[in-house]
């Protein structure tokens, strides 16, 4: 018996350290049906071939009754959004649609006041069931932002336990699934989330990995950057990237399997203080200029951003230190994401066997492929990475036409998962094989490479291509400046 014991745990300690990346989790932002012009994203725009689970954003909490309250019941009761979300089901049986709470705007205190208490607790907990069961939802997501900070109290941390695992409880005997939207820095494990109880109560954790730098900074910086600068050496400043989220949380205690790592489909911009200064860490005065569908200065939506790139006057970087581009025009200064550094960071989230990536979100994605990048470029890019590119998405994945000019700066990369490699690229049999470090470099094309199991056949389908003026380099496993790789 006890043999058999100890072969159980065996297996179940290699599943979870070989856990299969295979979530692809879309939040939808429900508000964007009242954009204009290329930006009106309605339910039908949804792609739902795309996505493992959606996620409609988002209901609130009535603070008078502590119960889950609708906030638009225009577009999600008398427009039927709801219903016509749940409808994605007749395209694709498979996909899960869940529900949010709460978001920025909501702040913490509401939640406080109702995980104060089990009579409040229980309240909430029958007014979601209620509200998931009568429409159909698969399941439902927390985005509290955050417990203990923002008008919430020094007992949120133990009482948001508590919602969560009397919530699981209840879930279990509805077959619903839990999800929760976490900060991504590992300082807030201190003052809000006990992460070893948080691994105990819910199915995945979307892990809000970006707004890691923006104008309130007063100097340029990468929205997500995936991994530190140079310069990014002490405590604070090292953990604003996303390797070293996914790490923080993970070195917590939450187990791989059910970290799901966030991507924005957004950008941040800065006003820079003077236009001959266009790097990193430059000097801004504000947010950049808002755009015409999201209305917010500061921040565009990936629409936005490639429109404007089209458009032409911008310059395009790709910074191979921080592995994200980004671009300026005059004052303007914009950080982004693009199919490329998409590409990079789903390769590293492979890498460390998380359960998956999350998208916020995806009405900021080009749907109507009005920059020519093919519809969804974001979205697309993001399932053929996890999946692999013979899947069942057909949409193309290639990059944005663009006017802008693009360059690459040739600051050193960091080493970003290993430099463990091996010279036996090729099985006897001609198959190209996977070395130890899990990459290598396509044959032939020295500006691709391969992310794929160490030792095992290579998956052609998992191929990954470099920024323009990139090649991939096998010393450190990352797209680097051509000059500085043999090839």
């Amino acid at each position: 018996m006890k043999i058999y014991l100890l072969l159980g745990l065996l297996l179940g300690a290699i599943s979870a350290l070989y856990a299969a990346t295979d979530k692809v989790v879309c939040y939808y932002g429900s508000w964007a049906t009242y954009r204009t012009g290329n930006g009106k994203f309605d339910v039908e725009n949804i792609n739902p071939h795309l996505c493992t689970h959606i996620i409609y954003t988002f209901v609130g909490i009535d603070s008078s009754t502590n119960t889950v309250k609708i906030l638009d019941t225009w577009n999600d009761i008398n427009l039927q959004g709801y219903k016509r979300f749940i409808a994605l089901k007749q395209t694709n049986p498979n996909v899960k649609l869940l529900l949010a709470v709460g978001g920025w705007n909501e702040g913490s205190a509401s939640y406080s006041a109702m995980a104060s208490s089990s009579v409040s607790r229980t309240g909430f907990i029958q007014s979601v069931v209620s509200l998931l069961k009568t429409y159909g939802f698969d399941g439902f997501d927390i985005d509290w932002e955050y417990p203990t900070l923002r008008g919430g109290s020094t007992d949120d941390r133990v009482n948001y336990i508590t919602l969560l695992s009397e919530m699981k409880t209840r879930f279990n005997s509805e077959g619903l699934l839990l999800s929760i939207a976490v900060a991504a820095t590992k300082d807030y494990h201190r003052s809000a989330y006990n992460v070893p109880e948080i691994n105990k109560y819910v199915d995945f954790v979307n892990l809000m990995a970006y707004d890691l730098h923006a104008y309130w900074d007063a100097q340029t910086g990468h929205n997500a950057p995936l991994y530190a600068a140079t310069w990014e050496t002490d405590s604070v400043t090292s953990m604003y990237n996303v390797a070293a989220s996914i790490q923080g949380w993970l070195d917590d205690g939450l187990s791989a399997s059910k970290l799901i790592v966030g991507i924005p489909v957004y950008g941040h911009t800065f006003t820079l203080a003077s236009a001959a200064n266009t790097g990193v860490g430059q000097r801004t005065v504000g947010p950049g200029t808002a755009g015409p569908y999201t209305l917010e200065a500061g921040t565009l939506s990936y629409l936005e951003i490639c429109e404007r790139l089209n458009a032409g006057g911008y310059t395009k970087v790709f910074d191979s230190m921080q592995q994200v581009p980004y671009a300026f025009s005059g004052t303007q200064w914009i950080s982004f994401d693009d199919v490329s550094s998409v590409a990079l960071k789903v390769a590293y989230a492979k890498n460390k066997n998380v359960g998956g990536v999350m998208l916020w979100s995806i009405e900021s994605d080009d749907c109507r492929n009005i920059c020519g990048g093919g519809a969804y470029p974001i979205g697309t890019a993001v399932y053929n990475a996890v999946f692999g590119s013979s899947g069942i998405v057909t949409t193309t994945t290639v990059q944005p036409v663009s006017t802008a000019k693009t360059t690459a700066i040739s600051t050193p990369a960091p080493t970003p998962v290993t430099t463990a490699k091996t010279t036996t690229t090729t099985a006897s049999s001609g198959q190209l094989m996977c070395p130890s470090s899990g990459y290598l470099r396509v044959p032939n094309d020295c500006s691709s490479f391969y992310q794929c199991n160490p030792g095992s056949p290579v998956n052609l389908s998992w191929r990954i291509q470099c920024s323009a003026g990139l090649y991939f380099d096998p010393s450190s496993n990352t797209c680097n400046w051509a000059s500085l790789v043999t090839c």
